[in-house]
């Protein structure tokens, strides 16, 4: 990964060891009050402090590794999972699971990032395009291509700017036909089922970085501008008549009435390494 604010360390993560799993609680459902408060405390500890410096007698690498494992606990025992709140029936992301016995799930840490701003954090995701786009990926479905980044330094105060880079970059990434999706213990992103479910809450900071999937017209369908993106890489399908999920069915059709789109936007076709 180029280094421009922070060096990188890099571990691939097929069919990864079970780390140092969270209790749900301090992942997909940390809430207010004293349960937020501990998650934001062991998420400072893993940061190695409130200032972000590395424990006394671990190095930055011994940190980032530690908060590797973390996460890739955290993937098996929350997100590869099954969740009553989740609104449906499945894992809260049925891709983990294959992704991670394919080799396709890229797990990598950026340090440095304890005094960033919101500048830094965008560099970082600049960089995540640059490193998902130049990765030699084992195998050819593009669904199963996952790169996430831990920043084990980011501390809490930094956590709103994830937020913020999310919903700056999601145009820019849609019309690369790509999403970004950002987790921290605070994160107030709900399921796209259910609203009251704060889906995105991680026991550290992670951005994730993956190519668009059918299912994002649930994340998309609101904006002209996203939905035609998304039109564009899957609308066939849809107009095929081979997506099976009702739900994306139904949003699908009404997006496109909504958006009305004009006669020379009704060809789709996928650029991102999709099969129409």
């Amino acid at each position: 990964m180029p280094s421009g604010h922070g060096a990188a360390t890099t571990s691939a993560c097929p069919h990864i060891a079970m780390g140092e799993a969270p209790a749900t609680a301090e992942t997909g459902n940390v809430g207010t009050g004293s349960t937020r408060a501990t998650a934001a405390a062991r998420a400072t500890d893993l940061a190695g402090g409130a200032d972000g410096e590395a424990r006394s007698g671990a190095t930055p690498a011994d940190d980032a590794a530690r908060t590797e494992a973390v996460v890739r606990g955290w993937l098996e025992s929350y997100i590869a999972q099954p969740h009553e709140e989740l609104g449906r029936n499945g894992p809260v992301c049925p891709f983990v699971a294959p992704a991670l016995k394919a080799g396709t799930l890229i797990l990598r840490s950026r340090l440095g990032m304890a005094h960033t701003d919101a500048h830094g954090v965008r560099a970082v995701v600049r960089d995540m395009v640059h490193d998902f786009r130049s990765q030699r990926w084992p195998q050819a479905n593009p669904t199963m291509r996952t790169l996430l980044l831990v920043l084990p330094d980011l501390p809490p105060a930094g956590w709103p700017l994830l937020d913020a880079a999310q919903a700056e970059c999601k145009r820019e990434l849609a019309r690369a036909g790509l999403m970004l999706g950002q987790f921290h213990p605070a994160c107030p992103e709900p399921a796209a089922r259910n609203p009251r479910f704060p889906v995105s809450r991680s026991p550290v900071p992670v951005l994730a970085l993956r190519n668009m999937a059918v299912h994002d017209v649930l994340f998309l369908h609101q904006d002209s501008a996203f939905f035609a993106e998304y039109r564009r890489l899957f609308g066939s399908r849809h107009e095929r008549g081979v997506v099976a999920d009702p739900l994306l069915r139904s949003t699908y059709r009404n997006a496109l009435a909504r958006h009305a789109p004009s006669p020379s936007s009704t060809e789709s076709r996928p650029t991102n390494g999709e099969t129409a």
